[in-house]
């Protein structure tokens, strides 16, 4: 009964994922229709096309039109592995990711890893030095200096990154942890103040026990939340990244695209974000619900 109730919530999920992703891809191709200039090809003031190239380039543009029948075609192409081609690099789609891909997880994998663990090394010195004196001052500055990283704007918290010649990784390690600093701080603060952590300092347990068995273990659920939560505000973050860092990653790729109004980039990548985001949040309500 336990291993059919863990696969029919994998199934579940499963179906979950797929129709977001799905939904997502669907949603992506309606909206780019709407960006002003959609249906125009720069292509088309080029002097020196002939007639039929002008045709070809018409007629690759009328398949786009209507949004089903596109999001239908796509959908068979991809299932043979057929990402399509972009439109205004003139690359297959599938070269593009292959190259920019590494890149960007890369730099979101090391914003993600710097930001968690800063976050994690601050709350635990802050859980452990709450009986000492110079607390109430850390903890204050602690606060203030998040709270006004998360008033900074992810493009500026970019731009100042680039101005430094700093890695993206940075960049995003700057946006992600005065929030992840702050929801962490809620959750091992409601722990603190638990009844048995009381009763655990008052019998002399160690700190490190009181800090991982007491407290840490209760809001494990919480955390392994945020954990999900974070790689999306991770991928989120990535594209302004490196669009203003200049980083050869999927963000460059992204801009570029919107700009010429790449309709087979901007679909696969907004697939690609949502896959990876919405697993990352499933996986982690799968092991909260397990822990639970």
């Amino acid at each position: 009964m336990q291993a059919r109730r863990i696969l029919g919530q994998a199934g579940s999920r499963f179906l979950v994922w797929m129709a977001v992703v799905a939904a997502s891809g669907l949603l992506a191709s309606a909206l780019v229709r709407m960006a002003p200039g959609f249906g125009m090809d720069e292509r088309l003031l080029d002097v020196r096309l002939s007639a039929a190239s002008r045709q070809a380039v018409a007629q690759q543009a009328a398949q786009q039109d209507n949004v089903l029948r596109y999001y239908f075609q796509y959908c068979r192409r991809l299932a043979r592995g057929d990402l399509g081609r972009s439109t205004s690099l003139g690359r297959p789609v599938r070269e593009l990711l292959a190259e920019r891909l590494p890149v960007s997880l890369r730099s979101a994998a090391a914003g993600l890893a710097l930001a968690w663990g800063l976050t994690l090394a601050a709350g635990a010195g802050l859980i452990l030095g709450r009986s000492r004196r110079g607390f109430r001052a850390a903890h204050g500055a602690a606060m203030a200096g998040s709270g006004a990283l998360l008033c900074i704007p992810a493009a500026v918290v970019a731009l100042a990154c680039a101005y430094a010649d700093g890695r993206p990784a940075l960049a995003i390690t700057a946006i992600l942890l005065p929030r992840l600093f702050r929801y962490t701080q809620s959750a091992l603060a409601a722990a603190v103040s638990a009844p048995h952590v009381l009763a655990g300092e008052a019998v002399g347990l160690p700190g490190w026990r009181i800090l991982w068995l007491y407290i840490a273990a209760p809001a494990w659920p919480e955390l392994a939340a945020l954990a999900g939560v974070s790689v999306s505000m991770a991928a989120g973050s990535t594209i302004p990244v490196e669009a203003l860092c200049d980083s050869p990653g999927i963000g460059n790729l992204v801009w570029q695209a919107a700009l010429s109004r790449d309709l087979p980039v901007l679909v696969n990548v907004t697939l690609l974000i949502t896959a990876l985001t919405t697993g990352a949040n499933l996986a982690a309500d799968a092991v909260r619900t397990a822990r639970e």
